[in-house]
C-alpha cells in the first residue's frame, strides 16, 4: 500500500476515534481503532516494488 494511503487511513482512523471519544460510541472507537491496526500492518508489508522486502523471511 502507497504511503500517501497509509497516511490517509491512519488520519481516517485517528478522526473516527476522537469523534467516537466525543460521542462516547464504542463500536465506532473500536472501528476506529481496528482501522488504525490495519494500517501499522500494512507498515509491515513489503511493499511490491521493494525487491529486497522478503530478504527477512528468507534468513
Amino acid at each position: 500500500m502507497g504511503t500517501i494511503k497509509r497516511a490517509a487511513r491512519q488520519a481516517k482512523g485517528k478522526a473516527k476515534e476522537a469523534i467516537a471519544e466525543v460521542l462516547g460510541d464504542g463500536k465506532l472507537r473500536e472501528e476506529a481503532k481496528a482501522e488504525q491496526r490495519g494500517s501499522e500492518q500494512d507498515d509491515k508489508e513489503p511493499g511490491s516494488l521493494n525487491p529486497l522486502g522478503n530478504l527477512d523471511r528468507l534468513t
